[in-house]
């Protein structure tokens, strides 16, 4: 080897393999043939890079430019120094937000095409997604404010101080990829989010029946009746109001076993795994929806569940014990502090009943003795938790699908598949980190909502294509000692990938680029992913590496 030669290594990571799948999903031409736009760096471009970031470097859009030239990612797309300024992303951001839906429903059709995604059943819900700053805007008099707003609302960590936005996700039951999406003021509410959610499906989805599932929130009159006026199929958690709980005390005595339970359990034997029942009544609605009248006969269906009546019993007790130490202490303090007036100590265990809704088992009685002092005797009321480990374990479901196409254990099921969404809502916390949010305007919030949704997407295709390919079967060298793993996750694929890396040959004036040897697990997964190995390429327009 000639003395002047020079070799050197640079880690790629998984950029050889997203660009892979950024090409079959077509995002760039996507959004160039989509959006209008005037700049040196096409549109697309921009956005293929800001989805690599989010993939390859999750964190807050900060120095991107300089990201780019450090990770091989601007040599990939040709783009000098400079090209990806903070002001460029910013104004592509803003016009990404004013396109998402067409942006989105060209995606969608390309992924049925292309990896002959099933969108038959869709799953919804919504997370919130917390800020830190004043985000205060000045608006001329009498324009609307721009969405999504950031507000306080009820944040899920339970943070009263900072501001939040939200975002409605649709994800499908095959899995788990990203259909569309909606960005939300941080205020809110779930239940009014839906009939918009289905308006905007039907479009998207041209007239494809569609099996809908959500949580409790979907459970009004007017989403049900909405999902039935748009001919599709509904599946939620009814909300279990004072009527229902007297309905299923009533009849609690038609519940049945059914042949269900979670697939964690599936190792189990059959004795040791939780047992379901279940009962249902037919129910009828009827309503107005666009000025046409609509009759919904649907299920409501009682479920039982042996492990759901473990967790509440657990916290009932828990609850109860907590309230009963505070009672306590207020025993021991009678009379002295501020524990001299009856009125002071009625606020004192009043707010101890109040802390949680198992104080309403409590009941008490204060006295006073010939000299005065208090006295306190309490007691959980008997009659009132037997009633209570009644509904211990019990929820409710509501749905449009036939008993015959779809029986209690089936349906049961099904439900259960709407964690598709939290694993997703989980993805974007985590992996995709979409807080911290360091953005002027919810113009350009919305915009990065989009990057995230379309980074999840490519996230999904792989994951999906993985596990299909797998068939259930166990993919070994994937996770440490050598565990097996028959379901990986598309961010411990991306991990799997981090250590590609290019070898740097410079020789006489000529620089040549190579790809290291992949490991042995790498080479599977490069072949559950269908990508050949010479595919794999670290510039976007040229022949060689």
């Amino acid at each position: 080897m000639d003395a002047a030669t020079r070799f050197d290594t640079q880690i790629v990571g998984a950029l050889p393999v997203l660009t892979q799948y950024l090409a079959r999903l077509g995002l760039a031409d996507t959004v160039d043939d989509v959006v209008p736009w005037e700049g040196d760096v096409p549109l697309g471009t921009l956005v293929e890079v800001l989805v690599l970031n989010r993939l390859l470097n999750p964190k807050a859009i900060f120095r991107i430019d300089a990201w780019a030239q450090k990770s091989s990612v601007a040599e990939y797309y040709g783009l000098d120094p400079g090209q990806l300024n903070d002001d460029r992303l910013g104004r592509a951001l803003e016009r990404l937000a004013k396109h998402s839906d067409a942006i989105q429903a060209a995606l969608v059709l390309r992924a049925i095409r292309t990896f002959k995604l099933d969108v038959s059943q869709v799953h919804y819900d919504i997370t919130d997604v917390e800020l830190f700053g004043a985000y205060e805007l000045e608006l001329p008099e009498g324009q609307s404010p721009p969405t999504p707003l950031p507000a306080y609302g009820r944040t899920k960590s339970g943070r009263k101080n900072v501001k939040q936005i939200q975002l409605g996700l649709n994800v499908t039951g095959d899995g788990a990829v990203p259909l569309a999406h909606a960005p939300l003021d941080g205020n809110a509410a779930e239940a009014t989010t839906h009939v918009e959610n289905l308006r905007r499906l039907r479009k998207m989805l041209e007239g494809r029946r569609l099996l809908y599932i959500g949580d409790s929130k979907l459970d009004t009159p007017e989403n049900l009746l909405a999902v039935a006026a748009g001919n599709g199929q509904f599946l939620c958690g009814g909300v279990f109001n004072q009527k229902l709980q007297a309905v299923y005390l009533k009849d609690r005595g038609r519940l049945q076993p059914i042949a269900y339970h979670p697939k964690s359990q599936d190792a189990l034997p059959p004795e040791e795994r939780d047992q379901y029942q279940a009962f249902e009544r037919s129910e009828l609605l009827r309503g107005v929806v666009d000025g046409r009248k609509v009759r919904l006969h649907y299920r409501m269906i009682f479920v039982w569940s042996e492990s759901k009546a473990r967790l509440e019993g657990q916290t009932r007790e828990r609850h109860l014990a907590k309230i009963q130490e505070m009672f306590a202490a207020v025993q021991r303090n009678l009379n002295r502090y501020t524990l001299k007036t009856r009125e002071a100590i009625l606020r004192r265990l009043e707010a101890a009943k109040g802390r949680y809704e198992e104080g309403k088992l409590l009941s008490y009685e204060l006295s006073q003795d010939r000299a005065g002092n208090f006295q306190l005797q309490w007691r959980v009321d008997a009659k009132a938790l037997a009633e209570w480990k009644k509904l211990e374990g019990v929820y409710v479901l509501k749905t449009s699908l036939s008993s015959r196409a779809s029986p209690l254990a089936k349906t049961v099921a099904k439900y259960r598949e709407q964690n598709k969404v939290e694993r997703r809502f989980a993805n974007l916390k985590g992996p995709l980190a979409v807080a911290p949010m360091f953005l002027k305007n919810p113009e350009r919030i919305a915009g990065l909502l989009c990057i995230l949704v379309w980074s999840l997407m490519l996230l999904a295709l792989m994951e999906r294509q993985v596990r299909r390919k797998l068939k259930g079967k166990p993919l070994y060298g994937l996770y440490p000692e050598n565990r097996p793993s028959p379901s990986p996750t598309g961010p411990a694929l991306l991990e799997c990938f981090s250590t590609l890396c290019i070898v740097i040959v410079r020789q006489r004036g000529v620089t040549r680029r190579r790809l290291a040897e992949r490991s042995d697990v790498q080479q599977t997964l490069l072949q559950l992913l269908d990508i050949p190995p010479d595919a794999l390429r670290t510039f976007r327009r040229r022949c060689g590496m």
